[in-house]
């Protein structure tokens, strides 16, 4: 067969239709899927936690809790939190005692070196939200009873949010 009857023969064949545009989505299929729809909430153990993914999130929520931490005469320290990304940030903390606790939020650029940024006394029974005054890339809440030997318990809130 000439090469002139083989291209003849193709161009009898039907031709498929192939589109090269991606399928468009329809609205609902993009508010189901946002950029950035994924929440995370503590886990079993404190301060570690645990991702879901929930349809419809317009933002990522972040909360980390730390349920039962005990205050002392000398001041602890919680584990510290890259709050470099986040656009808005709240420690909320209950007073499980009936002894007053005093809270500072401590920042740091480093995560070695901390400065107080702001300070708080919680009585018992008492719950408050603090948010940091200034910025730094690490934030971190330290606890201290207000009066020696009477130490008290407190469930610590770090929740937070980024915007896309």
């Amino acid at each position: 067969m000439s090469r002139t009857a083989k291209r003849s023969k193709k161009r009898l064949r039907p031709a498929k239709y192939v589109s090269r545009r991606r399928p468009r989505r329809s609205c609902r299929a993009k508010l189901l899927k946002p950029p950035c729809s994924r929440i995370t909430r503590p886990g079993v153990k404190q301060g570690r936690p645990s991702r879901t993914i929930l349809p419809g999130a317009t933002h990522c929520f972040t909360e980390h809790t730390y349920v039962g931490a005990e205050t002392s005469s000398s001041t602890s320290a919680l584990p510290a939190q890259d709050t470099s990304s986040l656009s808005m940030y709240t420690y909320g903390i209950v007073n499980r005692g009936k002894n007053p606790a005093l809270v500072q939020i401590q920042i740091s650029p480093n995560a070695v070196d901390y400065a107080v940024d702001s300070q708080e006394v919680i009585a018992g029974g008492q719950t408050k939200a603090l948010v940091p005054q200034r910025f730094l890339r690490y934030t971190r809440l330290a606890i201290q009873s207000v009066e020696p030997d009477q130490p008290t318990r407190l469930d610590v809130y770090f929740q937070a949010q980024r915007m896309p």
